[in-house]
């Protein structure tokens, strides 16, 4: 179900360099595996789910910094190709946070270093917001930051969205400040603390919420990779089954998800259709290497949602 909104997405987070390294397959401790290619990419969680937004359809402007260097003025030009919103996009004497992407068709690793990131502060929240607009942030800038932010939506009626990655256990401070916490069956234990429990099943999810004192009218969502995601609300558990598909690089679908669903918010979906969508955008994602560079735009995931549902029947 879809209502008539016209909402912005404004998104929170790290601008990086990816230098993205592909192999068969990732190294075990100590070992050196030949690598096949390296490339240079836009990446940066709040950077990859603002192209998200924006190839979603949505106006998105993203907050954030870069440093004042040659690195920084390509990450914001890449963003404003995406059709991002640079205009807070801040500048400072840090340089511009990179990222040492490893990755196969398994799985990845990723050192990041936040340069630029690090000086993001309260005053990113001094932007308009209204009621029709969704606010998501990640866990790569600093929690005073989306604290302001999220306290700024709050007073304006606006959607606050934390997808709680990478793992961190200070999301625990904006838990009360978010409408809609996203994470990772592995985000998900650290937040609880509960390792070595059962959580995926329907109890388990349902306790899970409970441990991490989202309230009634608060919503968790879990992503789970192949198997689709868990809506974890006040009127129990809805699953979304995931999209069977051909993986090549996983790099970036949590964002490529993250944010299509906050799109589909903004526009008026309802959060099952917002999930269903995203869930198809993430699954074409992992179908081309990188993470920003492999964001499918709206067109294509409705092609693909039709040409799978054709299928299925």
């Amino acid at each position: 179900m879809t209502t008539a909104r016209a909402g912005k997405v404004v998104v929170l987070g790290s601008i990086n360099l990816d230098l993205l390294i592909t192999a068969p397959r990732l190294p075990c401790a100590g070992e050196t595996v030949s690598g096949t290619n390296l490339t240079r990419q836009l990446g940066g969680k709040g950077a990859n789910q603002a192209v998200g937004a924006a190839r979603a359809g949505a106006h998105c402007i993203l907050l954030g910094a870069v440093g004042a260097d040659e690195d920084g003025a390509q990450m914001v030009a890449a963003l404003a190709d995406h059709g991002v919103d640079v205009s807070r996009v801040r500048t400072t004497s840090s340089p511009t946070g990179c990222a040492l992407v490893a990755t196969s068709p398994q799985d990845n690793q990723i050192i990041h270093i936040a340069g630029a990131n690090a000086d993001v502060d309260a005053t990113v929240a001094e932007i308009d917001l209204g009621p029709d607009d969704v606010c998501l942030a990640q866990m790569e800038t600093p929690v005073p930051a989306t604290a302001a932010l999220f306290q700024r939506a709050r007073a304006t009626a606006a959607c606050t969205i934390l997808n709680a990655a990478p793992a961190s256990t200070a999301a625990r401070q904006l838990l009360p400040l978010c409408d809609l916490l996203i994470v990772n069956e592995s985000e998900l234990t650290l937040l609880t603390g509960a390792e070595g429990v059962p959580m995926l099943d329907n109890a388990g999810l349902l306790s899970s919420k409970t441990m991490l004192g989202l309230e009634h009218g608060q919503t968790l969502l879990v992503t789970l990779g192949a198997n689709g995601v868990a809506i974890v609300a006040a009127g129990g558990v809805q699953r979304i089954a995931g999209w069977p598909t051909a993986v090549v690089d996983t790099t970036g679908a949590g964002d490529c998800f993250c944010g299509y669903l906050a799109a589909g918010l903004a526009r008026g979906d309802c959060m099952e259709h917002a999930a269903a969508e995203a869930n198809m955008a993430a699954s074409i994602a992992v179908q081309s290497l990188g993470a920003a560079a492999s964001i499918p735009d709206r067109i294509a995931v409705l092609h693909g949602r039709d040409a799978a549902i054709a299928h299925a029947s």
